[in-house]
């Protein structure tokens, strides 16, 4: 038995299925404020009278992230970058940062040595404005990592107690302020992340459950709950993802579908060409930020089934 759990902006659905029959089928409000007992209520109603060691795996549909990120409540985080010459990061949507000397050209050697008194210093006004989660991310950081090693080592002796993100371990991919941005956001969520994950495990070892528990990725591919803790940004835009893989598994291989979903808050348009879901073509936006998170090419609207509509007679 396999077990589905989604959390939509005004219900949280969830769907028990054994073999290719849906055996039961539950349905609560969605408090933003409180996911983890959406998703918890829905799951003690499908198990309720069952024996839970016959469960082969559960998946979770959250958009604990999304939210976080939509209503500002990440947490803060300073940017650190070393950008080296031809790029302004001033021009990118990344929000304040700190820029440092040195750089690594394409083939990852280094052509500018970094500047350990202007590392101190930058050490030194991150520890003075009491933001000590530390994202350091260095342009061709993925081909030579050492100038982020080494800025995470002198910025840890001075920084005790800090957590620090490198770019390189968060991405491979090249465009580096993609790779900032997404390194910023996975250390602005991974302790809410974690918490929330932790209380999940937590209550499904009370109610016996034991089978793995997967997260939805915003390309319909799934990781392990453990797995999801390094990256939780991963886990944006599951809830289109779940759509998109479930236009696909009731239609036709190889045909084409225009996904509409409504829902209570949004309604999500996505296109399956020829049995293949479009992808965005080089990562997800988040918010206002380009990001390396891989997910599908999913336009987003703000209006569902709970949206008021006015029509105004001089528009008809």
């Amino acid at each position: 038995m396999l077990i589905g759990i989604d959390v939509g902006g005004t219900t949280t659905d969830a769907v028990l299925v054994d073999g290719s029959r849906v055996e039961k089928t539950a349905y609560v409000p969605t408090d933003h404020n409180d996911l983890l007992g959406c998703l918890l209520n829905a799951l003690d109603e499908l198990v309720r009278g069952l024996d839970v060691s016959k469960i082969e795996r559960v998946v979770l549909s959250t958009t604990l992230i999304t939210n976080m990120i939509a209503e500002k409540k990440t947490d803060p985080v300073t940017l650190v970058l070393i950008p080296g010459p031809g790029t302004n990061p001033r021009d990118y949507n990344l929000g304040q940062s700190i820029i440092l000397d040195g750089a690594i050209d394409f083939r990852g050697k280094e052509i500018d040595r970094l500047n350990e008194s202007q590392i101190k210093e930058a050490a030194a006004r991150i520890k003075e404005s009491g933001v000590l989660r530390v994202a350091v991310v260095g342009k061709f950081s993925q081909r030579n990592p050492a100038h982020e090693e080494k800025v995470s080592q002198i910025m840890s002796q001075i920084l005790p107690g800090s957590k620090i993100e490198l770019g390189h371990r968060v991405s491979g991919h090249l465009n580096f302020p993609r790779r900032a941005a997404t390194t910023k956001l996975t250390l602005a969520t991974k302790e809410s992340y974690a918490r929330f994950a932790l209380a999940i495990s937590r209550a499904l070892e009370e109610r016996r459950i034991t089978a793995p528990v997967y997260i939805l990725k915003a390309d319909g591919g799934t990781l392990p709950l453990e797995g999801s803790l390094q990256m939780p940004v991963e886990t944006i835009f599951s809830g289109p993802a779940a759509s998109i893989m479930g236009v696909m598994a009731l239609t036709p291989p190889g045909q084409t579908s225009v996904v509409v979903d409504i829902g209570g808050t949004t309604t999500d348009l996505a296109l399956i060409l020829s049995g293949s879901p479009l992808l965005s073509s080089k990562g997800a936006r988040v918010d206002s930020m380009l990001t390396h998170v891989r997910a599908f090419a999913v336009r987003s609207v703000a209006i569902g089934g709970d949206s008021a509509v006015d029509v105004a007679e001089d528009c008809l």
